[in-house]
């Protein structure tokens, strides 16, 4: 009896152990449950203000986008005739395009022409101080300056810079020749990724309009162009820079940079064929770290409607990008 009472003991005292190490043991589950709730609830409520603070910046982003549509609007109703447009905020990489349609692309060609040049200089066919002959078929008149000048050569540099400079004509059909042709370049075209663009005639080639062919573009295809060549993915440094130096020394800054303020870096190449009643302008403005592309083709219009309409859209879309609120 002695010994079962003793034994009876033990057992008694290893239930206690037991059902107080089960104890602990809760009370330790509960504390860790009770931590992972207290994780959920924060990470919870931390996801809910990410989410609360989302539809903010969209509703800004879907505000400005509506802006520019309007302002898209306006200029398509002044500036009569046939008129699309292409803009395109570099921040939130949301295009606003109206009426993309292939049209006369005039002289905004020449970008498609500058790239080719530079692409085979990038590819070693080409270098920039090459001396060029100037021949006498492709001197023409329109706009530029070579046409009346006494020289029998120029270097790809020179004929670079008049045709985007001073959309010089005649600099533009040395080049044409130079690269391959008419088929080299609209090769690059290609390459680019631009399904409504071609280049089926040199400059003033009346003969060629006679018979149905005029350059062609869109503004998605511009637009799309100056987006890569502003992010450098076009040919890459350092070439991409030096095209967009070119065109910061455009001259005819008379259509959309025209009432932009002074602060912007306006890179563009405009395009006028007065026969045809076509006026566009192919734009990036750029101020600070922020920059947005804007392109309009406008054909069949009034000149007067079209540089006006043109030249309220820039002024309009530099105060909707660049707005200090």
């Amino acid at each position: 009896m002695k010994f079962g009472f003793n034994k009876l003991i033990v057992l008694m005292l290893l239930c206690a152990i037991g059902i107080s190490g089960c104890s602990k043991a809760n009370q330790h589950a509960s504390k860790v449950q009770s931590k992972v709730s207290t994780s959920k609830a924060a990470s919870s409520s931390s996801h809910t203000r990410v989410a609360s603070s989302v539809p903010n910046a969209t509703s800004k982003v879907d505000s400005a986008q509506r802006e520019i549509q309007t302002a898209e609007k306006k200029c398509v109703t002044s500036a009569s005739g046939k008129t699309s447009i292409y803009v395109y905020n570099l921040k939130s990489q949301q295009p606003v395009i109206m009426h993309n349609r292939s049209q006369r692309s005039a002289s905004v060609i020449k970008l498609f022409i500058m790239v080719e040049a530079f692409h085979q200089i990038k590819a070693g066919r080409l270098s920039l101080n090459q001396d060029v002959e100037i021949s006498k078929a492709d001197r023409v008149g329109g706009t530029g300056e070579l046409a009346h000048q006494n020289v029998s050569q120029l270097t790809v540099q020179q004929l670079l810079t008049l045709m985007i400079r001073n959309s010089d004509n005649s600099a533009t059909n040395v080049l044409i020749d130079r690269l391959g042709g008419l088929s080299t370049v609209n090769g690059e075209i290609r390459r680019l990724g631009c399904s409504d663009t071609y280049l089926q005639r040199k400059m003033l080639d009346y003969q060629a309009l006679k018979n149905g062919k005029d350059n062609l573009t869109s503004v998605k295809d511009v637009g799309s162009l100056l987006v890569k060549l502003y992010q450098h993915s076009v040919l890459g440094a350092p070439y991409d820079s030096e095209m967009l130096q070119l065109m910061t020394n455009n001259a005819n800054q008379s259509k959309l940079p025209a009432l932009i303020n002074q602060k912007a870096t306006v890179y563009n190449k405009t395009g006028e064929f007065p026969d045809y009643g076509v006026q566009n302008d192919a734009a990036i403005v750029k101020r600070g770290n922020q920059a947005f592309v804007a392109v309009v083709l406008s054909q069949n219009g009034s000149e007067n409607k079209q540089i006006s309409a043109m030249q309220q859209l820039g002024q309009t879309l530099y105060n909707i990008n660049f707005s200090e609120k």
